[in-house]
């Protein structure tokens, strides 16, 4: 990336990643504080999961659209202040920029947010997915998020979609579950 348009568009680099000054502050003074995780692990966990799971988001979004590294900032906030409410965004974020400059997919993002939240709250998370291949795509992005971050529990249950029935047996297995759940909706 030109070192120029870095510093005119206020993105600061973090390990083959160039992460929008808003949301770098936000991730470095308010999420990661509680998680007592360091920076350093967080950037490296993201680089490795964009290089693992990036392409293969982005071939099944091929008409995904960008948003900007300012709404994304915002849903990150309101995913920390209501986690309950998390929303894993369909698109290319311009808050985080791959090493050639280029939008990555928000999604990866949102999920290792999502994960490091979770286990923050000691929360089971459940996220609903569109298709079945979208589902198999995020089961492996929480799973090795969950294993970089070197996590035992999982927090995160990915569904596929179902037909009425199986939903209506899941809501019943969900409302016998002890723990408090959040439900998260891939939009």
């Amino acid at each position: 990336m030109n070192t120029k348009i870095e510093s005119e568009q206020g993105y600061q680099h973090r390990d083959r990643l160039y992460v929008d000054a808003k949301m770098l502050k936000f991730i470095e003074q308010q999420l990661i504080v509680a998680s007592q995780l360091s920076a350093r692990v967080f950037f490296d966990t993201l680089a490795t999961l964009l290089d693992e799971f990036g392409g293969t988001y982005r071939r099944l979004n091929q008409q995904s659209q960008e948003i900007s590294s300012q709404q994304h900032l915002q849903q990150a906030e309101l995913s920390l202040r209501q986690p309950m409410r998390i929303n894993i965004s369909a698109g290319n974020s311009k808050a985080v920029l791959d090493e050639h400059a280029c939008a990555t997919p928000s999604c990866i993002l949102d999920a290792l947010i999502t994960t490091l939240l979770a286990e923050q709250q000691q929360m089971i998370l459940s996220l609903s997915t569109r298709t079945v291949e979208e589902a198999k795509l995020f089961e492996a992005v929480f799973k090795r998020a969950h294993h970089l971050l070197g996590y035992n529990s999982r927090h995160v249950e990915v569904n596929p979609p179902v037909d009425n029935v199986s939903c209506i047996a899941q809501a019943r297995k969900r409302a016998e579950y002890v723990v408090t759940e959040g439900l998260l909706n891939h939009a």
